[in-house]
């Protein structure tokens, strides 16, 4: 065999592959035993000579060579080579013809760094975590509210906090429209956006009416918009209000236990489980800087942007139209989640017990799907998630948190 490999830029190489005249003669026979016991005409099951069969077969005896050709091709490219990839090929040609087999063919790899020690990191103790009674309250409250009885808004009702709405509104920016800022039909609890601004202006309104104002986006938001007095201009379409369910055995039946006294050692264990996880992301955000500080890894710039774009997608937005300060920001956070998923991954190499299997992922990942309660059968939304090429990211997010979790058994925690 013959390899050539060329940098087409860092992390992505182009591969032109020639097999040997005898490796395409044993893939071949080995492709020829393999139809050995198909039905061939004017012969008994398994009796028909190697020229009937490869007579009858012709078409797919080439089309299976070529395929155990390509994939020997990618194979030995990465042993020969001591590749690392990241990703599957992509096929530019395929050549099988007159005896020989040529094709060239594209991939991407892990760049290669020196790991940091990992083990035993002293990670100081986070921040004290939320009250188990305060929250257990705080809980019990937006059930009352889940689950009490809503009504449609008359003429005479106004916006109040705690509603539930149906916007149409337009942000724009000295007369431009902004699109991040612009939705029709948007449904929202007021009192519960992130823009409190935005919330307070429309407080009052009633059924139809359209208000406009100002609001002063604030600095943590997107950097084209950050600090802006942005105007708006909205139109209450619907509205209800609820009204909520008494804390007594009523709310207690609507969540299936028995009564109010479960449903309070119920909400309280779920409490205590949602305190535990705050700390336990705490502890991973702080082992995850770490990490990313202490290992010096060159991400290459089309990992960065895959990953951006994901992120992006994940907010709702449209990396088409974003401004370019917008995706400077998003890159800015994937070339961290990229450098951070590179190190893990190199953990993972040198410590199977940080890995997970295939099948593992895959259960991972049905049991998150579980949750989410989609519409969608499983297969579907495998297969529309395939199609965006998010379902990789996702099961390598799977496999990421693994490893922290592998990691975070030896971390010594300080006060």
């Amino acid at each position: 065999m013959q390899i050539e490999v060329n940098e087409i830029e860092p992390c992505k190489l182009s591969v032109h592959y020639t097999a040997d005249a005898e490796e395409i003669l044993n893939k071949r026979g080995d492709i020829i035993n393999a139809f050995k016991k198909a039905p061939v005409p004017g012969f008994r099951q398994g009796k028909a000579s190697v020229d009937a069969i490869r007579m009858h077969y012709r078409t797919q005896i080439e089309d299976s060579l070529k395929r155990a050709l390509t994939e020997d091709a990618y194979h030995n490219t990465l042993f020969e080579k001591k590749l690392k990839p990241h990703g599957p090929p992509r096929f530019n040609s395929v050549l099988l013809a007159d005896g020989k087999f040529v094709c060239e063919f594209e991939m991407l790899t892990k760049p290669d760094f020196e790991l940091a020690e990992f083990a035993n990191m002293e990670i100081p103790k986070p921040h004290e975590p939320e009250n188990i009674a305060e929250l257990t309250e705080k809980m019990l409250q937006e059930l009352r509210v889940r689950f009490g009885e809503a009504s449609p808004y008359t003429e005479s009702d106004f916006v109040e906090n705690g509603d539930n709405v149906i916007l149409d509104y337009e942000g724009s920016l000295d007369g431009e429209k902004i699109d991040n800022l612009t939705s029709t039909g948007e449904m929202l609890t007021v009192g519960a956006s992130p823009l409190r601004q935005f919330d307070d202006n429309l407080l009052g309104m009633t059924l139809g009416e359209v208000r406009e104002f100002d609001i002063l986006v604030p600095e943590n938001g997107l950097p084209s918009l950050a600090g802006k007095n942005v105007h708006v201009k909205a139109t209450l379409v619907m509205g209800s209000k609820t009204t909520p369910c008494p804390l007594d055995d009523t709310l207690a039946h609507k969540m299936n236990k028995k009564d109010f006294t479960e449903l309070r050692e119920f909400v309280t264990g779920t409490a205590m489980a949602a305190v535990k996880n705050k700390f336990k992301n705490a502890i991973n955000e702080a082992v995850a800087n770490r990490l990313v500080t202490n290992n010096v890894v060159n991400v290459p710039n089309w990992m960065s942007l895959s990953e951006a774009q994901y992120l992006a997608h994940q907010s709702k937005l449209d990396w088409a139209t974003l401004d370019n300060l917008d995706k400077e920001r998003y890159l800015e956070m994937a070339e961290k989640n990229v450098k951070l998923s590179l190190i893990l991954d190199k953990i993972r190499d040198e410590n199977p017990e940080a890995q997970l299997t295939d099948q593992e992922v895959f259960e991972v990942f049905k049991a998150h799907l579980a949750k989410t309660q989609a519409p969608q059968s499983i297969d579907d939304v495998i297969q529309q998630m395939n199609k965006t090429g998010y379902l990789q990211i996702l099961f390598s997010r799977i496999r990421d948190e693994h490893t922290m979790d592998f990691i975070t058994k030896t971390v010594r925690v300080i006060e």
